[in-house]
């Protein structure tokens, strides 16, 4: 006895040029869905982009003896921060999550300036007491377990989100939109029925 699976059809992988375009056409259109090429296409063009405004920026900076950073690199975040917030939004749509979700890239700051405090405190009581290892001194440890704990939360944080974002979208329509991989069927027309031929 032989058991027949049905794989719905679906269109195939969108291009990089068609991801790249697609994001720019979206350009600040947090609905629908995009599929994990769509959002993986998105992060590698911002990447190598960002590498090549970056070597421009450093470049002209060698010629002209400028110190910071360069224009190109700013102009470059400032133009793609609302489309890669979009694709992103509508890549967690894709597997069911409110765009929102993306905020959680954000909670290891918490942590972090957390750490930051804890460390200038320990820091300012040490030189207080002109660099002498005092009970004081103990302030050190919470900034130590604040330092390891912020790492474990970032990279938690981190691994939860990719793991995200390269999850297989849901099957079908949910409640963001329709499945972008998804075939659509032509409609068929309805054809007025004639009387007395059925």
């Amino acid at each position: 006895m032989t058991t027949t699976v049905i794989v719905p059809e679906s269109k195939p992988m969108v291009t990089f040029i068609e991801a790249v375009k697609g994001a720019f056409r979206k350009y600040a259109d947090f609905t629908g869905r995009a599929t994990r090429a769509e959002y993986w296409w998105w992060v590698l063009f911002s990447f190598l982009a960002s590498i090549g405004f970056s070597t421009i920026d450093g470049f002209i900076a060698s010629l002209i003896g400028w110190q910071g950073s360069g224009p190109f690199q700013a102009l470059f975040g400032l133009a793609t921060l609302l489309p890669g917030l979009a694709v992103t939004s509508r890549r967690l749509h894709d597997i069911g999550k409110s765009g929102w979700w993306q905020l959680a890239w954000w909670s290891p700051l918490l942590a972090w300036i957390t750490t930051a405090v804890l460390w200038a405190i320990a820091v300012a009581l040490f030189l207080a007491n002109e660099g002498e290892l005092t009970w004081e001194a103990l302030v050190f440890l919470p900034a130590i377990i604040a330092t390891i704990a912020a790492l474990l939360v970032t990279l938690a944080v981190i691994i939860w989100l990719i793991v995200w974002m390269v999850r297989q979208g849901e099957t079908g329509p949910n409640r963001f939109g329709p499945d972008p991989r998804a075939v659509e069927e032509p409609e068929t027309p309805e054809y007025p029925e004639i009387p007395g031929t059925a």
